[in-house]
């Protein structure tokens, strides 16, 4: 009997020590939203400029991440962030088309 109090009270309290580790991440609000993100893009030029800015962000960030590995780690962290950015300005590229191509020329 005092065995499955024990055993019952050991899970009762890894539950609730797990409960109190599982909350939603604080929002980081000392970073401000980059002022990008506000700025027009009309032309096809600025909207095209506006992505591989966006594309070249998002790869800093991702090297950054790769930052803190070591080896094999490393090297295939940054491996996916190339082609991620590769990838995305090649996406650049077909929005640019596409957008100039619809775009009446001024």
């Amino acid at each position: 009997m005092k065995k499955n109090i024990l055993a019952v009270s050991c899970l009762v309290a890894a539950a609730s020590l797990c409960a109190s580790f599982a909350h939603a991440a604080e929002e980081d609000v000392s970073k401000a939203d980059p002022a990008r993100w506000y700025k027009a893009d009309d032309t096809p030029k600025e909207r095209y400029r506006n992505l591989t800015k966006e594309a070249n962000a998002a790869y800093g960030e991702a090297l950054q991440t790769c930052k803190g590995m070591r080896g094999k780690q490393a090297r295939s962290c940054r491996d996916e962030a190339g082609a991620a950015k590769k990838a995305d300005m090649e996406r650049a590229r077909r929005i640019y088309k596409d957008y100039k191509e619809t775009t009446p020329a001024s």
